[in-house]
């Protein structure tokens, strides 16, 4: 298996996705992990899953990115590219017939040919030219120009790479349709949860968007609720008090911190947070994939609600605790309207935790793709 980054701790959604996967391989054999090591990494919890770990330090020297650059073709997956991480790729796969190689994220795709295996699985949790198509319509002119640029480049990348994988996952029926050309097989695998069940009720008037603030689209997303939505809501819940909670948010997100603004940082566990929230956000206005977010404020017992971006792959969640609304005032309502009432936000988080529990465990989300492994020679 090949991934970004080590995926313990697993605090951020992408590794959550992979740890996820890497836990079910596990289990039905002799599983290496190839992958950057961030500084963070938890070596012993990954071996004590029966896995072996050969990770090389992640570094953003400028040398490497041009070298990837060339390699891959584009600047976002340039930056994954790694000599030393394509030697561990092609050692792991010398010992013996692989049976598997399983590579995440489309920057990743190159490293699906550097050696032989039976079945190469390609997990897309984006589908990442068309992320970058988003970032161009909300960009200025030139770094629209750029993210056009970048994104034709991902669209050649992952076009190379639907013709060398055996199978393509993606996370919803929307990337399924975003991809540039059918792969030989297509399974859809919607991001999953862990189920750990809810907190108590939230003791006063407090909204939380939890997620990895250094991403451009989470950068927006806060910006836009700051701005254009959290006036209204103060106008309707004087007191109310919005959390921005996520590492890497950078000096355009600290500077939005005040009397009714918390931003967090970096923070070791999200469920402080969500225990003080009585309604969680997820306000995304460009992106792709789906919100593991989402199903951890649901599991929680908070409520939650989203733009039709922010929502994408979890629309079925629409009335069980899950709420959509784009434009900034009827956001603005449905928040102080849930931040008013206690005993209705308790409802629908509890009626999203258990909408949850159902349709989205891990072992479900992910079974098209266990199942074509188990039925593979």
């Amino acid at each position: 298996m090949v991934t970004k980054f080590l995926p313990l701790p697993a605090n951020s959604g992408g590794k959550q996705r992979s740890l996820a996967i890497l836990r079910r391989l596990a289990a039905r054999g002799e599983v290496t992990l190839c992958a950057f090591d961030d500084g963070s990494a938890d070596h012993e919890g990954l071996r004590a899953l029966g896995v072996e770990v050969r990770s090389v330090p992640w570094t953003s020297a400028r040398t490497r990115q041009l070298g990837g650059v060339v390699r891959t073709g584009t600047l976002s997956a340039g930056r994954f590219w790694e000599r030393r991480l394509a030697g561990q790729v092609r050692a792991a796969m010398a010992g013996g017939e692989v049976h598997l190689l399983q590579v995440e994220y489309a920057q990743l795709a190159p490293y699906l040919s550097l050696g032989p295996a039976r079945l190469r699985v390609l997990d897309l949790h984006n589908v990442e030219s068309s992320l970058a198509a988003s970032y161009a319509r909300d960009a200025d002119p030139v770094r629209g120009t750029v993210a056009r640029v970048e994104s034709a480049a991902l669209r050649r990348l992952e076009r190379r790479a639907l013709g060398v994988a055996d199978v393509v996952s993606v996370v919803s029926e929307r990337d399924r349709d975003r991809l540039p050309r059918p792969p030989r097989r297509l399974l859809v695998c919607p991001n999953g949860w862990e189920p750990g069940g809810p907190l108590p009720p939230a003791s006063g008037p407090v909204a939380a968007f939890v997620a990895l603030m250094g991403w451009r689209p989470n950068q927006d997303a806060a910006l836009w609720l700051v701005e254009r939505v959290w006036p209204g809501v103060l106008r309707r819940v004087p007191d109310a008090r919005l959390l921005l909670v996520g590492r890497d948010p950078g000096p355009a997100l600290r500077q939005l911190s005040g009397p009714a603004v918390e931003v967090t940082g970096s923070v070791e566990q999200v469920q402080p947070y969500l225990a003080r929230a009585r309604v969680a956000l997820a306000p995304l206005r460009s992106g792709g994939g789906t919100r593991l977010k989402i199903l951890e404020a649901l599991d929680a017992g908070r409520p939650v609600v989203a733009t039709t971006v922010g929502a994408e792959g979890l629309e079925c969640l629409a009335g069980n605790g899950l709420t959509i609304v784009d434009d900034p005032d009827g956001m603005a309502e449905r928040i102080a309207t849930l931040l008013r009432d206690p005993a209705r936000a308790t409802e629908l988080g509890r009626r999203g935790g258990a909408a949850v529990a159902a349709r989205y465990s891990w072992d479900r989300t992910l079974s098209p793709l266990l199942d074509h492994l188990a039925g593979t020679p």
